[in-house]
C-alpha cells in the first residue's frame, strides 16, 4: 500500500496545475465575453458612457477575472514544484516569479478597471482617461512572455507534457514580446492585436492544461526525478 501511494503521490500537483489552469482558461474566457465590444471611441466622453451603460456587466467581468487568477494561483504553486522535481531548478523559480509578476499585474489591472467603472459618473473625465490608460497599459504583457518562455523551456528540457506545446510556446512568447514593445510604444491604449495575443495565450494555456491532466492520468509520471536527480 506504501509503494502505491509513493507513485502516485506525485501526481497530485500535476491534477491541480490541471484543474487551476482548466479554471482560469474558463473563467477569464467569460470576463472577456462579459467586458463586450468595448467604448466605440478613445475620448473620455466614450470611454465613460459605455462604462456607465454596462455597469452590472463589466463588474460580473472583473469578479470573474479575479476567480481566474485566484484559480491561477493554483496552477503556478502546483507547476513549479513539478518542475524543479525535474532537475529544472532555475527554471522553475523563473516560473514562480513570472507567474507571481502576472497575478500582481492581472490584480492591478482589475483594481484599475474597477475605478474606473466606479467614477464613469462622475464627470470628471481626467480620472476616466487616466483610468483607461492604466488599465489598458498595465504591463501584463510582459509578465505573460517572461511566464510563457519558461514554461515552454521548462517543457522543452523535460517530459512535462508534449514537446510540441513548448515549441509552439517559444513561437507565442516571440510574438508576446513585439506585443509588449508595441505597448508601450502605440499611440493607442490597445491594439487589434492584444486580443490576438489573448486568444493565442488562452489556447496555449487549455492546451497545456490537458497535458498536465494527461500526464496525471496516464500510465506513468515523466516529470518524477531520476535517482540521480533526487
Amino acid at each position: 500500500m506504501e509503494s502505491v501511494q509513493l507513485r502516485r503521490s506525485p501526481r497530485q500537483p500535476s491534477r491541480t496545475a490541471a484543474i487551476g489552469g482548466l479554471a482560469f482558461t474558463g473563467l477569464y474566457i467569460v470576463h472577456r465575453i462579459l467586458q463586450g465590444t468595448g467604448p466605440g471611441g478613445s475620448t473620455a466622453a466614450a470611454v465613460a458612457a459605455y462604462n456607465v451603460e454596462h455597469r452590472g456587466t463589466l463588474l460580473a467581468s472583473e469578479v470573474a477575472v479575479g476567480l481566474a487568477l485566484l484559480a491561477f494561483i493554483a496552477f503556478v504553486a502546483a507547476l513549479v514544484p513539478i518542475i524543479w522535481r525535474a532537475g529544472q531548478e532555475t527554471l522553475a523559480v523563473a516560473v514562480g516569479l513570472s507567474g507571481a509578476a502576472f497575478l500582481a499585474m492581472g490584480f492591478l489591472s482589475t483594481a484599475a478597471e474597477t475605478a474606473l467603472v466606479g467614477v464613469a459618473d462622475s464627470n470628471e473625465l481626467a480620472a476616466v482617461l487616466a483610468l483607461h490608460h492604466l488599465q489598458g497599459r498595465t504591463p501584463v504583457i510582459w509578465t505573460v512572455t517572461a511566464l510563457v518562455a519558461a514554461i515552454s523551456l521548462a517543457i522543452h528540457r523535460t517530459s512535462l507534457v508534449w514537446r510540441w506545446v513548448g515549441v509552439a510556446g517559444l513561437i507565442a512568447a516571440a510574438f508576446f514580446l513585439l506585443g509588449s514593445i508595441f505597448s508601450v510604444l502605440g499611440p493607442t491604449v490597445e491594439g487589434s492585436s492584444s486580443l490576438i495575443g489573448i486568444g493565442i495565450f488562452i489556447v496555449w494555456m487549455l492546451v497545456l492544461s490537458v497535458g498536465l491532466w494527461r500526464a496525471a492520468n496516464g500510465p506513468t509520471n515523466s516529470t518524477t526525478p531520476r535517482p540521480d536527480q533526487r
